[in-house]
């Protein structure tokens, strides 16, 4: 019986925080300085990036001050993803929902939105944004954790593989995909259009048609699964959209280069639990 999506339309407004955290993730000439006046005006959002900061993971040195934090030891980079992690972290628990697996969630998507930028980057076409590609990796996957959140019982049972696909599981309760649903806040969110552009093709489980940037969100969601799992990649056996199909050799550069940083982003996706 298909469930009734009411909840999503009760969902908090972005706070302004909150909103340009998400503006200053997607500008790659953000300086640390507005940066940290921005985390430095949330309170809960500044105690999580000095205690991570201070965390063991990072080493033991003692930091108090949020510009320190980045400079010294997190890097501007990862600052950026451990603050929209608790952003949405934020907006998100679903820890309710005993078959979403959280620690996989954050590192699937921080791993999507590097490869996403990575690959972006080195196609070097004029048609491929490198900051577009990095935060709708990062967010393509949110409308599973925003369902999770919202209907932790009902998403339970749809989590569980019975043999068909997710898609039609969704569909079954739900009416329609987790990209469908996220598309819809995001866009109420003000979130760049082309991020609920990428979601929205992702709905139609992407064919030849759709655009490059949903084609190498795909790819890159597939292969952080298959890093996450350590399952062997053979580009080969892989069904390659066009503008990759042709370079496989710059996607095995980037995939041995993201694999030799597995610990860390398992780590990262501990600590944004």
């Amino acid at each position: 019986m298909t469930v009734r999506i009411n909840k999503i339309k009760e969902l908090p407004p972005l706070s302004s925080s909150a909103r340009e955290v998400l503006k200053i993730v997607h500008d790659e000439d953000a300086e640390i300085g507005e940066f940290s006046q921005i985390i430095e005006r949330d309170p809960a959002m500044l105690a999580k990036i000095i205690g991570l900061a201070n965390s063991a993971f990072f080493g033991t040195r003692s930091v108090t001050v949020v510009r320190r934090a980045i400079i010294d030891i997190l890097g501007l980079r990862t600052a950026k993803n451990i603050a929209l992690g608790i952003v949405l972290g934020g907006i998100f628990n679903p820890k309710q929902c005993p078959t979403f697996d959280l620690p996989k969630y954050w590192f699937v998507s921080l791993m999507t939105a590097t490869l996403s930028r990575d690959i972006a980057t080195r196609l070097k076409m004029s048609s491929l944004d490198a900051n577009d590609a990095y935060l709708s990796g990062m967010l393509n996957e949110i409308g599973l954790m925003a369902l999770a959140y919202l209907y932790p019982v009902e998403m339970a049972e749809v989590l569980v593989d019975n043999g068909s696909s997710l898609f039609e599981r969704e569909n079954n309760v739900f009416g329609q995909s987790h990209y469908e649903i996220s598309a819809g806040f995001l866009h109420e969110w003000q979130l760049p259009e082309i991020v609920t552009n990428v979601m929205l093709e992702s709905s139609q489980n992407p064919t030849r048609e759709c655009s490059d940037l949903c084609h190498i969100i795909h790819l890159a969601k597939s292969l952080a699964n298959m890093i996450y799992e350590e399952t062997a990649i053979d580009l080969s056996e892989m069904n390659l959209p066009d503008i990759i199909s042709e370079q496989p050799h710059l996607i095995d550069l980037i995939v041995e280069e993201a694999s030799g940083q597995v610990e860390t982003y398992k780590e990262m996706a501990d600590l944004l639990n």
